[in-house]
């Protein structure tokens, strides 16, 4: 239960006059975040430490819940007026519970929005409203095991197709697994980067069904290098394709028996904490540039329900993370990027490859963050190259057919 009470403080001056009176609140915050457990702390532990001693009024009490399970435990809250104070959203959540008006609008006057990177400030600007601080951009590109490459004579991380092929090929020949190409988010990080040229073809076109997949020479091409993969011995497509990405994927990389893993920077700190394990975090691997391309992904943000009980106790915990010395925690904790111009870079010396690709201009911002590509599209995505790596010998058009037919439906 959420208690007050009153405390009166009186001062007694010259003649004994009373000169003041003051109220002050016990108040706890109910905010539910996919960031702050074990496994992805996300400097949250500390942050909150830090705020309560600020704010010394008010309590956090942070309910951990995953993002896949999200969609369900939230909606009957907000539909039943008992939201959380403050939640976690991505985008397609601001554009969801948005546009039916369970968040509050946080105002566009405020210094950290005029300071948003513009892509962040267009991606969760909706109706000339602002909804959500953003709190990262995050990428994504791919772990390398520097010791597995370094016995075979390989002392740079791949970042073009024709390096990592000739990397599988030697790591194969010495016996070393060169790859985990997890069905779903592996695979799809590989396919999204070498089917998007960040010089060519807007993403916006595709999602808005202005050019289609089934016909795009790009992506046809991307799928027809995911065979070229597999010739080079890079992985199992059938093994892969039944691999969980977020567990057994993970566990492989880190017992340090696999030496590439597409995924995200949020494992950075997870994956230091392993003993010995001397790793690279490196942009994916592309054809249209010879330094990788970056994938960065428009990461979560805070917003305040609309019936929160708590509005102005909510507003404080959200521009708390508005402080760039507070974000940093955050950030550095994520292997993260600020959302704002002129933030604190806090990214470790391991993800320099990645860095470098970011500092040519060769980076994409994830569609499917910035909802250029529809929502539903993501998990067509996921399931159609999972069926895709049980049979490569399939047409590219029976899959790339079935992301034309999820872009048409949500038009």
């Amino acid at each position: 239960m959420k208690t007050s009470r009153i405390l009166k403080s009186i001062t007694l001056g010259l003649g004994a006059s009373l000169l003041a009176s003051t109220v002050l609140a016990d108040v706890t915050l109910d905010v539910v975040a996919w960031k702050g457990n074990e496994a992805q702390p996300a400097g949250l532990p500390e942050l909150i430490q830090k705020f309560e001693a600020e704010n010394p009024g008010i309590k956090i009490d942070l309910t951990y819940v995953a993002r896949k399970d999200v969609d369900k435990v939230i909606p009957p809250r907000l539909q039943g007026g008992n939201p959380p104070d403050v939640t976690m959203v991505d985008s397609s959540l601001v554009k969801l519970w948005g546009g039916a008006g369970f968040l509050k609008d946080l105002g566009t006057d405020s210094a950290w929005y005029g300071n948003m990177i513009p892509a962040v400030q267009e991606t969760f600007t909706i109706d000339g409203t602002i909804m959500t601080l953003p709190l990262e951009v995050i990428g994504m590109g791919n772990f390398v095991n520097m010791d597995l490459l370094a016995k075979v004579g390989i002392d740079k991380a791949p970042v073009t197709v024709d390096e990592v092929v000739a990397a599988c090929k030697a790591l194969a020949a010495d016996g070393i697994s060169p790859m985990i190409f997890a069905g779903g988010f592996p695979a799809m990080l590989w396919v999204g980067a070498n089917g998007i040229d960040p010089k060519g073809t807007s993403p916006v076109a595709y999602g808005m069904g202005e050019v289609t997949f089934v016909d795009d020479a790009n992506y046809n091409a991307s799928l027809d290098s995911v065979r070229m993969l597999v010739d080079a011995e890079c992985f199992d497509p059938e093994l892969q394709a039944g691999l969980d990405p977020w567990s057994t994927a993970l566990e492989e990389f880190k017992s340090g028996r696999v030496a590439m893993l597409p995924q995200g920077a949020w494992n950075i700190a997870n994956f230091s904490k392993i003993e010995g394990l001397n790793f690279q975090f490196a942009p994916m691997a592309s054809a249209y540039s010879d330094v990788g391309l970056a994938l960065d992904l428009v990461g979560p943000g805070w917003s305040i329900p609309t019936d929160s009980e708590h509005p102005e106790e909510a507003r404080k915990w959200v521009e708390f993370f508005a402080d760039p010395e507070n974000l940093s925690v955050f950030l550095e904790a994520e292997g993260a990027y600020s959302p704002f111009t002129g933030g604190t870079d806090t990214m470790p010396a391991l993800a320099a490859p990645y860095g470098h690709a970011r500092a040519e201009g060769s980076l994409i911002l994830w569609p499917f963050s910035t909802l250029a590509y529809p929502k539903p599209l993501q998990s067509e995505w996921e399931d159609s190259l999972t069926g895709f790596l049980l049979d490569i010998s399939k047409p590219n058009e029976d899959t790339l057919q079935r992301w034309d037919d999820v872009v048409e439906d949500n038009l």
